[in-house]
């Protein structure tokens, strides 16, 4: 694959002028539910978290099948068994990790009170979690699909794509489970 700013300003300009409309309205949905945050701050803590666990997983997935498709270890197509598994151990490594966080930050609640039961913050830690983990996945997988099919370098559509979807769906999970869970 050649590389030349040319081609990479291309591939990238629209999409991360897109990426940025996407970025503002995620933003604009974490204010509106700013009242809630300054009433259990708590809940900030999740949104770094929710986003960066997120985000380092879809990196890491779309790094790894954009090298293996290109490279000749996955096929590029949805029912190759080495893109399933690989999309397994993501979501099986997101999903750890959330249980175990939301397990420690609801043990935590219990000497510290933060202002919302335990039970409810273990639930709007998995909820938001799982459900971040999941949308990543299908979202890297896709776009990684998409962009090898289009002929156009991963490393320009990927990672960009991926990480501030990732922030938006962070936010909105996070959103959801807060109205599903709290209010």
């Amino acid at each position: 694959m050649t590389y030349s700013w040319r081609k990479i300003f291309k591939e990238s300009a629209g999409l991360l002028a897109i990426m940025g409309v996407i970025g503002i309205t995620g933003g604009s949905v974490l204010g509106s539910i700013e009242e809630t945050l300054l009433i259990y701050p708590i809940l900030l803590f999740l949104v770094p978290v929710l986003n960066g666990v997120g985000g380092n997983l879809g990196a890491v997935l779309g790094a790894r099948i954009s090298s293996a498709i290109h490279t000749g270890k996955i096929e590029p197509e949805l029912y190759d068994v080495e893109l399933r598994d690989n999309m397994l151990v993501m979501m099986a490594m997101g999903f750890f990790v959330f249980f175990v966080f939301a397990l420690g930050m609801a043990i935590a609640n219990i000497f510290l009170n933060f202002g919302v039961s335990s039970l409810q913050i273990f639930t709007v830690i998995i909820g938001g979690g799982f459900i971040t983990v999941f949308l990543i996945t299908l979202i890297t997988v896709g776009v990684s699909l998409w962009s090898y099919h289009k002929g156009l370098d991963p490393d320009n559509i990927v990672i960009p794509v991926e990480t501030t979807t990732c922030d938006f769906i962070g936010i909105m999970t996070l959103a959801f489970m807060v109205w599903l869970v709290i209010l």
